[in-house]
């Protein structure tokens, strides 16, 4: 078993293996420029880190922990972990636990002093996991809010449409 950041070359599989965490709705079909698109974001920021766990030669896990910045806690960064999945053929053998804590282990690190993760309301065997592992579900409150009537996809190559905020002063 190795925990270590995605290489391009499993994008596919990695895709693949989300087919086992979100419901189709929530996986459209992505055109090749698109998924080469995200892994440039990816690649070119720092501060995001796509983990996977690798056994018997294959993504066995995978989760993102992104790192922002903050004004708070003495200027301080905190951490959040998404998109957290197991294949189903690897699970209730530790494979979660180990990457997450690998994750955690980079954000300590990288300075955070919180890292708060997101999981589906329904999915009460992860939970338990994650409050194994020692994180609180009574401690803050995550709401999330999809955008009205848009489809979950941006094209490949469009800028984010919040770097050019003409509110931002620059």
């Amino acid at each position: 078993m190795t925990i270590r950041r995605i290489r391009e070359s499993e994008l596919h599989q990695l895709i693949e293996l989300y087919r086992h965490y979100v419901t189709q709705e929530n996986l459209p079909s992505l055109a090749e420029d698109t998924i080469r698109g995200i892994w440039r974001q990816i690649q070119s920021n720092p501060d995001v880190n796509y983990f996977v766990l690798e056994a018997d030669d294959r993504i066995a896990a995978a989760c993102i922990l992104s790192i922002t910045p903050s004004f708070i806690r003495g200027g301080v960064a905190y951490g959040l972990i998404e998109h957290v999945v197991t294949h189903p053929g690897h699970r209730r053998k530790g494979y979660g636990e180990t990457l997450i804590n690998h994750a955690l282990g980079c954000a300590w690190e990288n300075g955070c002093t919180e890292v708060m993760l997101l999981s589906g309301s329904q999915n009460k065997i992860a939970h338990a996991m994650y409050e194994k592992l020692g994180f609180d579900r009574h401690r803050k409150t995550g709401f999330i809010m999809f955008k009205p009537g848009e489809t979950m996809t941006r094209p490949a190559g469009k800028p984010h449409p919040c770097r050019d905020d003409p509110m931002s002063g620059s």
